[in-house]
């Protein structure tokens, strides 16, 4: 009896297991489901977005109060759990911090403990991350980041429910970029368009200004979305493993519990007959 109640204890905890992978699978697939279609649809967009600011800059130096120095813009997670991914945006970031001697902004709770205790000269900023983030909700971390010269953000890129990237892009306000520093290879085409094609009015330096921000922030937010899809992804991917995990151990453990039932009943009978086996030998 002492060996089977904990293994019916085991066997209820692997049920339960069981039914919340699974049903945090589901709720990543839905997340999916719904962000998918209208991110990767998007992606052209706001490509676009960020060449006509890019195009601006060329026509307008940068403000002066602008930080001439590099700040890495990390975009982790809130919630869940992301397996591997998070561990992979946060070694590619420490690189690039270590790199470039750049500021930190950090965004996602989860990835706040992996820098609190940095005691180098450079700035940290910690953000939450909000699941549905509109972009008004972002605005302090879009703030910052326009106020740098040079940006780098590591974000976590979907290709596909089996795969996410790391991705490194750069967000430069610089007419002229530090050689060394990463560019987007679908961003880094505004530099071949002549700003000579266009009227800006009133003047370059007052658009450019009004949209750094605009810009910024629509680009920002839109990494943020996409990676929150490959977070999704990576979510549903660690859950599903989980929940095969916890099914084949359950039927482990099922086993054990069979066998230590059967072995407890057939020691009760072993009693049972060997002590009618007694009395009648006594009468």
């Amino acid at each position: 009896m002492k060996k089977i109640e904990p293994l019916k204890k085991e066997l209820k905890v692997m049920k339960e297991l069981e039914n919340l992978t699974a049903m945090l699978e589901q709720t990543s697939a839905h997340t999916i489901a719904r962000m998918k279609t209208n991110i990767v649809g998007s992606r052209p967009f706001f490509l676009e977005v960020w060449r006509i600011h890019a195009i601006l800059k060329q026509l307008a130096p940068p403000p002066p109060e602008v930080i001439h120095k590099h700040l890495i813009v990390v975009i982790g997670i809130d919630w869940g759990m992301p397996g591997n991914l998070l561990n992979r945006v946060i070694a590619e970031a420490k690189i690039l911090q270590k790199t470039h001697n750049a500021d930190m902004l950090v965004a996602g709770k989860m990835a706040h403990n992996y820098f609190r205790d940095e005691d180098d000269d450079h700035t940290i900023h910690f953000f939450s991350v909000p699941k549905d983030a509109l972009l008004t909700d972002i605005q302090p971390i879009y703030k910052i980041i326009a106020g740098y010269a040079k940006v780098i953000i590591v974000y976590p890129n979907f290709e596909s429910l089996s795969k996410q990237n790391v991705t490194t892009v750069s967000l430069s306000i610089d007419n002229k970029e530090d050689e060394g520093t990463l560019i987007n290879p679908a961003l880094d085409k505004s530099v071949n368009i002549s700003s000579n094609r266009f009227i800006v009015y009133p003047n370059p330096q007052t658009i450019s200004n009004y949209l750094n921000e605009a810009a910024i922030g629509l680009t920002v937010h839109h990494y943020f979305a996409e990676s929150i899809l490959a977070y999704s992804a990576a979510q549903m991917v660690a859950m599903r493993n989980s929940h095969d995990n916890a099914k084949t151990e359950s039927k482990k453990t099922r086993v054990k519990y069979n066998r230590a039932r059967r072995e407890l009943i057939d020691s009760k009978l072993r009693e049972l007959y060997g002590s009618r086996a007694s009395h009648k030998g006594n009468g």
